[in-house]
């Protein structure tokens, strides 16, 4: 969700983002500047999405003097990251957070295989409609792809759920630009029924047919 709405933001907005199961732990916290943005976030594959061409920097969030005076063992995010965040917004330097870092942990799967003719991806995640959002970008996607979830054939690439009928299985480049699998009028996800997410496999193949 971060990777997709962060880009409707202006210049120079200031992200903070918390999923923490680490909080406590020996996980850093960092802060990554782009060209356009900066990002506050436990070091723990939450910024996966950052290409490493578009980051300028990361650095460690380490000094105290912009963290509050006492610090929760299990609130970093309102104690650490918050405080933080605001210094950023009134133009500190990230430098002054804490130390310059070379890499920062990035979760792994989270990129689509892909060969000459198949494409292999997984869910990213769900919406509240059932709608399935995949980790497959448009770009990547064949002119004459056809579209299956488990096996089971969503067709080619659709424009939008019009395309197909009431009840029926929908493949469409979603407003974030991934692949999605919806059906009109219902749920993709209550449709297949999945124990997780990691059991749904979403695959895309060369039909050899022209578009």
């Amino acid at each position: 969700m971060l990777k997709t709405h962060h880009r409707y933001f202006p210049p120079g907005t200031v992200h903070l983002a918390v999923v923490d199961p680490g909080v406590g732990s020996r996980r850093k916290i960092i802060c990554v500047t782009t060209e356009r943005h900066q990002f506050i976030a436990p070091d723990n594959g939450l910024l996966s999405f950052l290409s490493a061409d578009e980051i300028v920097s990361i650095h460690s969030v380490t000094n105290r003097a912009y963290a509050l005076g006492r610090i929760s063992p299990v609130f970093h995010g309102r104690d650490i990251m918050a405080p933080a965040a605001a210094y950023l917004s009134l133009g500190i330097d990230p430098s002054c957070l804490g130390r310059a870092c070379k890499k920062m942990v990035r979760l792994p799967g989270v990129e689509p295989k892909s060969s000459r003719d198949r494409i292999k991806g997984c869910v990213l995640w769900v919406d509240r409609f059932g709608n399935i959002i995949s980790n497959i970008p448009e770009g990547l996607l064949f002119a004459d792809a056809v579209v299956r979830v488990n096996g089971r054939e969503a067709g080619p690439v659709r424009r939008a759920f019009s395309d197909v009928r009431p009840g029926k299985l929908a493949a469409y480049i979603g407003s974030g630009g991934n692949l999605e699998i919806a059906v009109r009028n219902g749920s993709a996800w209550a449709l297949f029924s999945p124990a997780d997410r990691a059991t749904l496999e979403i695959e895309v193949a060369r039909t050899g047919r022209r578009p």
